[in-house]
């Protein structure tokens, strides 16, 4: 299994549009963020994308995306599904599973209304196949694609009821919570024996509906997972900033964090 980093950054990307911060002016490569997203391959040829923001074409053709099995959702803010039309090539031949809560599902009905109506040929749109997950159900909304079995961690984003997932294959396993300010008691045990945890980490300072830097490591300091990323930064930090600061913390605190800030492009893979 085999994970990319397709965008890292918060709801405004970065460069943010008419900022001149040092971060936004930044000359290293990995400054430079897009909205959050996640590819994961499984060994089996298996593509499953997190989420679709605003710049999934530039993404998807950087990655090399060619074929898609599987859109995870997070929430239906802008960052996270607005690219969802431009998987139009990816579904020529067959509709490509969505996956969400049931908010979710019903805010892409609604935002994408034109994609679900019988419509002229002229102009596409992509064939999509909603499914509701729930990670209250008896079987905790687990499903499979291919040799990856996936299950939706509740989550809050604020008020929000939000899904992280974590993603198996074999013995091997992911998590992928974004844009978290509240993990339930309930959600700890899916981040349990985690390879890789890829976890929202807005900034140094508090903020309402996302985890800061501090919280973040609270969770990673709990969980343990073999090694974590930050994602979802904003422009407050740069990579060095980050990296800088996990260090910092893990000197104050005696503990090895195992921790780093994410970057755009970056590729993992699980053995």
């Amino acid at each position: 299994m085999e994970i990319i980093v397709l965008g890292s950054g918060t709801s405004h990307g970065i460069p943010v549009i008419a900022c001149s911060c040092r971060v936004c002016r930044s000359a290293d490569p990995r400054d430079v963020r897009y909205r959050a997203s996640l590819l994961v391959r499984g060994s089996g040829g298996e593509r499953v994308l997190i989420d679709a923001g605003p710049e999934f074409r530039l993404q998807a053709v950087r990655a090399g995306i060619d074929r898609l099995d599987a859109l995870l959702l997070t929430h239906a803010h802008a960052d996270h599904v607005h690219g969802l039309d431009d998987i139009r090539p990816l579904t020529r031949h067959r509709p490509l599973p969505v996956y969400a809560n049931a908010a979710t599902i019903d805010e892409c009905r609604e935002r994408f209304a034109y994609i679900f109506k019988e419509t002229q040929l002229g102009g596409g749109k992509p064939s999509v196949d909603l499914r509701t997950v729930d990670p209250a159900a008896a079987d905790g909304g687990a499903f499979s694609v291919g040799s990856l079995r996936i299950v939706p961690i509740h989550a809050k984003h604020g008020r929000l009821d939000i899904l992280g997932w974590r993603i198996e294959e074999g013995s091997r396993a992911l998590a992928y919570l974004t844009d978290v300010s509240f993990i339930p008691r309930s959600s700890f045990p899916l981040l349990e024996g985690l390879d890789v945890l890829v976890l929202g980490a807005l900034r140094e300072r508090a903020h309402e509906t996302h985890f800061n830097f501090d919280q973040a490591l609270e969770t990673i300091a709990c969980v343990a997972p073999r090694k974590a990323f930050f994602s979802h930064l904003c422009h407050d930090s740069s990579h060095e900033d980050v990296i800088a600061y996990i260090a910092a913390r893990a000197k104050t605190d005696g503990i090895e964090y195992r921790a780093e800030p994410a970057w755009d492009g970056l590729c993992v893979t699980l053995p």
